[in-house]
């Protein structure tokens, strides 16, 4: 048996396949311990956790970083060197802003020591790392009682031995006591600040999630646990818990990795993607795959490994409700979380959310129960935007709609970031919309965008969590040479690199069988920014000219210079079986509706369940269609019609077409 998990700042989603089929399951999230609703979610589906096969989506890493929670930990450099991580790129997030707001170092002055020991930039010894400095970082480590130490020196991505040797030391005085984590084992590659702050921030939370995965791993007794890591792959909960940064996005990546599934399923090669859950929103852009990148950023902080180009905003079902100064109505980043949650949820929630807002208006249905067993209070949500609305001159109703429009935008917005400022024009996209308030919003964002198409899949309240399933057991690996694409040389040099790579994926993933990707950084020569392109074979020429049409792609214009390579990666992947979404037999029987509601501004309209619509017929809104784990909010304009496997496949009617219908009537 197969279980995806994803833990979300709302709920934790499950996705079960078994000899029944597939199974969708939430429970609300236990933030403190999200052990305990994954416990929970099992022994309501009722499986036995030591026949499980479990792939889960963690926020243990992000959360800690967000939140400053990580362990005390020491950031070991070169003399000179030590406020590195607080100077950082000194870029400002507001350009025009002359008095921003500053932003606190996730590492003091006091818990830096540097060394004198140095490697050049040929990966020669400089100047001897020598007993004394070992000496000093020993002692203070001891002096500061910290958990981790993070070593990041100059050029070990060419020679680590000064790395190895401070590790070495670390270890034969402390054994496993201290979590150490090296610069060159993290991420091999140049550019010391990204470097630097992606191995600090792979310490600092390292502790924490190894105690989190072990802590899993002894409750649930499962056959296997697996994480699944921000470039959309899994790895087995012991490498998780040694690379813990590489899990910042782990819980998104799914929603993902079951999209672009779910496109080849569909033969949907052009897709928009937009995850709504209770605390944020994540949008991204698939061009038949989705598309990676190596400048990740979490809590003003870069994190330069592969990661899924995911974009994400403050706005989810749990979006707060609030006035500026100016009194303005404004929605979000603040979310009510899973405790207390939005005001309907009853568990004393104050401030009204979206939720309160779509429950209020109609959307969703009074009577409905989150979860499958959550009853809503209503009463309670139309009370709280009563008071918001009394300052703005607003009835409750009113208020709510205000809200959902602001929340509308913002995520327009979202997605205008990911495909109209990158050059795409949304209208060539299908918007595949999940997570458990995204049906609610669907139709709304498709018009904004003058998007006629739009696809709720399968488990569309529990997608992240199919798409830790769907994901393969993979790992990334890279190394930053310069090689100049008209030496002699580049191909063998680079292969040879691809070859020892291939060597450590194989010693990593325990001899099992492995299929590899590659690919490389360039850049024209002088640079400072680079594009990572595929590289199957050694034909250079090809490879330049594949850059300059990239190149020309991103940024409209190509230069008169040469092409050089900065870094070389590759991404392992272990071939399996993945679950199959079954086939659905079609059907002329119509589905009739289990009740009727009124929605404000619209009227009343029918309740459909989407268990009971079978493909081969089409159906027009507005209408609502529920299932325990989602709500489809299908609204004037549209008509929807079941894929064979169950997706829901929303079109825009041509305004022509509404005019001659109406004038029919």
């Amino acid at each position: 048996m197969f279980l995806g998990v994803d833990t979300g700042g709302t709920f934790t989603d499950f996705v079960c396949f078994d000899a029944d089929g597939m199974r969708f399951h939430k429970v609300l999230s236990t933030p403190d311990d999200p052990s305990l609703a994954i416990e929970q979610g099992i022994e309501e589906l009722g499986l036995d956790a030591s026949m499980l096969h479990v792939v889960h989506g963690s926020t243990v890493a992000t959360n800690a970083i967000l939140q400053r929670k990580g362990v005390h930990t020491l950031f070991v450099t070169h003399q000179g060197l030590e406020d590195l991580l607080t100077i950082g790129r000194q870029t400002r997030p507001e350009l025009y802003q002359l008095c921003p707001d500053a932003i606190a170092p996730v590492v003091g002055r006091q818990d830096c020591i540097g060394i004198s020991g140095r490697i050049n930039a040929s990966g020669d010894e400089q100047s001897v790392l020598d007993a004394g400095d070992l000496k000093r970082v020993i002692e203070r480590v001891a002096a500061g009682g910290y958990e981790a130490v993070a070593v990041c020196l100059l050029f070990s991505f060419l020679n680590p031995a000064h790395e190895r040797a401070i590790a070495k030391a670390l270890h034969d005085t402390y054994s496993d006591d201290l979590f150490v984590s090296l610069s060159h084992q993290v991420l091999a590659e140049y550019r010391e600040y990204e470097r630097s702050a992606t191995t600090f921030l792979n310490a600092y939370v390292g502790p924490l999630v190894q105690r989190y995965l072990q802590r899993l791993e002894l409750s649930l007794g499962a056959k296997h646990l697996y994480v699944m890591h921000s470039a959309g792959g899994v790895m087995q909960a012991e490498l998780a818990g040694q690379q813990a940064v590489r899990l910042v996005l782990s819980g998104p990546a799914g929603g993902l990795v079951a999209a672009q599934a779910i496109g080849a399923q569909l033969s949907e090669k052009h897709i928009l993607t937009f995850d709504m859950g209770g605390t944020s929103t994540d949008v991204a852009l698939i061009q038949g795959r989705a598309s990676k990148t190596t400048e990740g950023e979490i809590a003003g902080m870069p994190v330069s490994l592969p990661m899924l180009d995911i974009h994400t905003i403050g706005a989810g079902g749990g979006s707060v409700a609030w006035l500026d100064e100016a009194g303005l109505p404004q929605v979000g980043p603040e979310s009510a979380g899973a405790r207390p949650g939005p005001v309907c949820y009853g568990l004393g929630g104050e401030k009204p959310t979206v939720t309160d807002a779509n429950l209020l208006l109609g959307r969703m249905p009074a009577n409905a129960c989150l979860a499958g067993s959550m009853s809503l209070d209503m009463e309670a949500a139309r009370s709280a935007f009563s008071q918001y609305g009394e300052t703005l001159g607003l009835s409750a109703e009113a208020a709510a709609r205000a809200v959902i429009d602001i929340a509308e935008e913002h995520m327009a917005g979202a997605l205008r970031v990911v495909s109209v400022q990158r050059g795409y024009d949304p209208a060539d996209f299908s918007l595949l919309c999940f997570g458990g308030a995204g049906g609610l919003h669907a139709c709304a964002l498709a018009e904004k965008l003058s998007m006629s198409k739009v696809i709720i899949p399968v488990a569309s309240g529990a997608f992240s969590a199919l798409g830790m399933l769907l994901g393969k057991q993979q790992s990334e690996f890279s190394r930053s040479r310069r090689f100049a694409l008209q030496d002699n040389d580049t191909a063998a040099e680079m292969q040879q690199l691809f070859m020892q790579m291939q060597d450590e994926a194989v010693a990593q993933m325990q001899g099992l069988a492995l299929t590899f990707e590659r690919h490389v950084d360039m850049r024209y020569i002088g640079q400072g920014f680079h594009l990572t392109m595929a590289c199957p074979d050694d034909d250079l020429e090809q490879l330049k000219q594949r850059f300059e049409q990239a190149h020309m792609q991103a940024y409209g214009h190509q230069l008169n210079r040469d092409v050089e390579i900065m870094t070389v990666r590759l991404s392992a992947f272990v071939e399996r079986p993945l679950p199959v979404l079954p086939e659905l037999c079609t059907s002329t029987e119509v589905a009739h509706p289990v009740a009727h509601s009124e929605i404000y501004g619209v009227g009343r309209v029918p309740h459909f369940m989407r268990a009971d619509l079978k493909p081969g017929l089409s159906y027009e809104g507005p209408m609502l269609v529920l299932e325990d784990i989602a709500t489809l909010w299908l609204a004037r304009g549209w008509q929807m019609q079941v894929s064979t496997h169950g997706h829901l496949l929303l079109e825009k009617i041509d305004a022509n077409q509404l005019v001659l219908e109406a004038v029919d009537v």
